[in-house]
């Protein structure tokens, strides 16, 4: 009895060392050079997660060997571990790297026997436009518009914002349609972590698909599956 009792003990004082030890720890991610804002920050050991503000700058909980990932469906994830170096120079500067995807067809609205042309503010059959891709569209026509962009980058730039802009019309359908409390109980999500599971499934191609064919069930069920996953990397 008395060996367990200093057992309990010994793993007490150990954990509240480790817990001592940690301290707030500051960086900042950088786009291109350019403070980047919401993006996710999670320290896996630590069981803790805070976004970026407007210009890219956060605070979290952290110690030497604590594991950070670094997410966000706009960048490349980066996974590192801090060391001593880490906390000599603050804030501790994270430099990333654009997500790429693939074009594909945009989900303007939830109800699609509701939009402009069925209303209509616009002719029947005319192409519709989201403001970004608007802004795509003015850059790539005309005569030198096209070359001047291509140059200067600012089409990349402009289709880049598509892709983000689509993303977060992707997850505000989602939470739509799935519930907070339907990811925290029945997939066992801690609620800390529910914007950040749900970027995480957004990125899966067989959710996206399943969703935008409004096959919620497929989609649900794919989710099951990511939500082992996803636990098993912010437990990491």
């Amino acid at each position: 009895m008395k060996n367990k009792l200093l057992l309990l003990l010994l793993s007490f004082f150990t954990a509240f060392a480790s817990a001592q030890e940690r301290q707030m720890f500051s960086g900042k991610v950088l786009l291109d050079n350019v403070g980047l804002n919401d993006v996710y920050i999670i320290n896996a050991s630590a069981q803790a997660e805070t976004k970026t503000n407007t210009s890219g700058s956060f605070t979290i909980v952290a110690q030497p060997g604590d594991k950070l990932v670094v997410y966000s469906p706009r960048i490349t994830k980066r996974e590192f571990v801090l060391n001593e170096d880490s906390f000599k120079k603050q804030p501790f500067i994270i430099t990333v790297n654009a997500q790429a995807y693939e074009l594909d067809e945009v989900v303007m609205d939830k109800d699609r026997s509701i939009d402009a042309e069925s209303l209509g503010i616009v002719p029947e059959g005319q192409k519709q436009y989201t403001p970004a891709e608007r802004r795509v569209f003015t850059a790539t026509s005309g005569l030198l518009d096209p070359i001047i962009n291509a140059i200067s980058g600012r089409t990349k730039r402009l289709k880049k914002e598509v892709e983000v802009e689509r993303k977060q019309m992707l997850l505000e359908d989602v939470k739509y349609v799935i519930k907070e409390d339907e990811i925290i109980n029945d997939l066992k999500i801690p609620e800390q972590y529910v914007e950040g599971f749900l970027f995480y499934a957004i990125e899966n191609p067989k959710f996206k698909e399943a969703f935008q064919d409004k096959n919620y069930k497929l989609a649900r069920f794919v989710m099951n599956g990511l939500a082992p996953e996803y636990l098993k990397l912010i437990a990491e």
